[in-house]
């Protein structure tokens, strides 16, 4: 890069210049302050004008306001005079003493008013002519009242003397009080001009505050940007020069931090440079490594399915011509293990397609009402361990075009997670309805919802929202997995802003009467299959455990025996079958067996399975502690096959 000179470099002043250099010199903190400073400063100093003169206009509107309340006084204090002589004067024609109520009325009221126009007026003038005016108030009332005490019908020269005298009165306070008013209406006038001039002074100070702001603001950004900003913008461009692996050459402008971290990036650019050079070098092995995997994936799967494809394809033919037997037993075995192995190969190319963003489905019409009963049945007997009731409302005859096997799998997850994240002792609610040619399928549980700020982060795999600092198990990839199925099968999923609701859409399906009733008939035959034979379920991980248990099982042929690795599986297992006897070891993957004795002796669904312990743990305590937890029995390894097969007939047949 080319040297760039450092600002105001150019500057022919030299005092000036050493100025800017000092500036430049300056470490950013007391810049940043200057810079914040300087438009704050004009900011205060112009708020505190404003205040002045809001100060000074508050004062000058009170001002005018009291000077219009002494002017509505002087003007209450002539009428009520009128009145009350108008009304003595009504009395003394009619001789109708009603008439002199609003002098007695007048009479009380008046004084408090000239007491308190004597206190609100601030003018001396005002206050000389006021004080003028209150001997003559008096003077008057007091003629007023002793006309007001006149009884007799025929007017003499004393009534008339006295009459004459209180309207000489009444016409000297009415000359005086017209003066008053005038004064005051001066005064009013003068007060409404300033009020007028201070809201103008008040404008034209708050328009130079307001330019003041402006203008220190302004020249606090051409300071930031002359100073900082451009140098930040030549370390930027330097950056850029860094991500393509290119040396740098940066000048030295300054001693603060700016210009030490120039100094520190062109000292490692070499450095960085062939950093970057390796980082590109090991994202490309990388991606080829990537895919390189893929490619592996793919082409073991395929090699894996060409032997396994004949293995279960003559599997299927011996099973057919083999009568009950052993042997025939024995393919079944294999056809089971088959299975399994092709399941287990689909899954790993499920995976490689998740990773790759390429999900292709195969859709058929799907039955609502049975795949959510199905889903219910899996996932009740977990929300027990909470005391959580799934409570299923749907519309009739519901058909989705989905894949079954995939949509059982996001329903399950959704349920799953209202299990994991709801609170206990509540209901999951799973409803599903018809809506503008869209199939709608609701999970809803009584939480509080998705918070707005993680619902951006909500179907990101791996990310749990924080719940991984929780007790809660979980990988995160749940929802980004099920939103991926949802759309390879042209739906999608959605959430609730205001509560804890998730629901997918779905296009609607053609009802399919023939796939009905083989989906009843599965069902059926899944659930009571296992009836003819006492069933056995053995959770136990050590493969050959397993086979020694399983070859003594085998022996009695009215007895048939399910083995699971974990507790997981075998909670699974329970919700589909109840076996008449539970073998458990104590040492399970995912934890201890002891776990798995509490939950069944507490799920009143599976109190009466007898439960059998067979572990290697054959300290007293131990055993006594789980047979104290609801185990009926505890065999210690190794087994003693033939009391092993005879408590199991007895537990059994008990």
């Amino acid at each position: 890069m080319k040297n760039t000179p450092a600002p105001f470099a150019k500057i022919p002043f030299q005092p000036l210049a050493c100025i800017a250099q000092a500036w430049q010199d300056l470490p950013l903190g007391l810049k940043g302050v200057c810079v914040i400073t300087l438009p704050l400063l004009v900011l205060l100093a112009s708020l505190g004008s404003i205040y002045i003169r809001e100060q000074e206009s508050t004062h000058l509107e009170n001002k005018l306001r009291l000077a219009l309340q002494n002017q509505r006084d002087i003007q209450e204090v002539h009428t009520m005079l009128i009145e009350a002589s108008t009304g003595v004067r009504d009395y003394l024609l009619t001789g109708d003493k009603h008439f002199l109520d609003i002098f007695f009325q007048v009479e009380s009221k008046l004084p408090s008013v000239l007491n308190a126009l004597e206190v609100q007026l601030d003018n001396e003038g005002q206050k000389k002519r006021l004080a003028v005016i209150n001997p003559l108030v008096e003077q008057n009332l007091h003629d007023l009242r002793i006309l007001s005490e006149y009884e007799s019908n025929i007017a003499s020269d004393d009534l008339i003397t006295k009459f004459k005298s209180q309207v000489n009165t009444l016409d000297k306070l009415r000359n005086e009080i017209e003066r008053l008013n005038a004064d005051e209406a001066i005064l009013v006038a003068k007060d409404q001009q300033d009020v007028v001039e201070e809201r103008q002074r008040h404008i034209i100070i708050t328009l130079i505050a307001a330019v003041s702001g402006i203008i220190g603001s302004l020249v606090a950004v051409w300071i930031f940007s002359r100073t900082i900003v451009k140098r930040v913008r030549l370390l930027r461009d330097s950056a850029a020069h860094l991500a393509r692996a290119e040396k740098l050459d940066l000048p030295s402008s300054s001693q603060d931090e700016l210009g030490q971290l120039s100094d520190e990036l062109d000292h490692a650019s070499q450095l960085l440079a062939k950093n970057i050079s390796d980082s590109i070098q090991a994202k490309k092995e990388a991606e080829e490594a990537s895919a390189s995997k893929s490619m592996f994936l793919s082409r073991t799967s395929h090699e894996l399915r060409t032997p396994l494809n004949a293995i279960l394809g003559f599997a299927q033919l011996l099973e057919q011509d083999l009568s009950q037997g052993k042997q025939r037993d024995s393919v079944s075995l294999i056809l089971g293990a088959g299975q399994h192995l092709l399941k287990l190969i689909n899954e790993v190319l499920e995976i490689a397609r998740i990773e790759s963003g390429e999900i292709s489905l195969e859709l058929t019409s799907v039955a609502v009402n049975t795949l959510l009963e199905e889903a219910k049945q899996y996932i009740a007997p977990i929300g027990k361990i909470s005391d959580i009731e799934i409570k299923i409302n749907t519309a009739p005859h519901l058909w989705v075009s989905a894949n079954r096997q995939k949509l059982l799998q996001v329903v399950l997850n959704l349920l799953s997670n209202a299990l994991k994240y709801g609170p206990a002792n509540a209901v999951i609610q799973l409803n599903a309805y018809s809506h503008n040619g869209k199939v709608i399928i609701e999970v809803q549980d009584e939480g509080n919802g998705i918070p707005d700020k993680l619902k951006e982060r909500l179907f990101t795999p791996f990310d749990r929202l924080g719940a991984e600092q929780t007790k809660v198990e979980g990988t995160g990839l749940g929802l980004a997995v099920s939103k991926q199925i949802m759309l390879a099968m042209n739906g999608s999923i959605h959430v609730a802003n205001d509560k804890s609701l998730f629901w997918i859409e779905l296009n609607a399906g053609e009802p399919d009467a023939e796939l009905a009733h083989l989906t009843q008939a599965t069902s059926n035959k899944k659930f009571t299959s296992l009836n003819n034979k006492h069933s056995v379920l053995y959770v136990e991980d050590n493969i050959s455990n397993r086979a020694l248990v399983e070859a003594i099982i085998h022996r009695q042929h009215d007895l048939r025996i399910h083995c699971v690795t974990t507790i997981k599986d075998a909670k699974q297992y329970l919700t589909e079958v109840t076996p008449s006897l539970l073998l458990i070891d104590l040492n399970l993957p995912d934890g201890s067996g002891e776990s798995l004795v509490s939950y069944v002796k507490t799920a009143a669904k599976y109190q009466h399975i007898p439960i059998m312990i067979l572990s290697a743990d054959a300290l007293p305590e131990t055993i006594s502690r789980l047979q104290g937890a609801g185990a009926a029995e505890y065999m210690t390894k190794p087994l003693d096959v033939a009391a092993f097969s005879k408590k199991i007939r007895e537990l059994i047949e008990a």
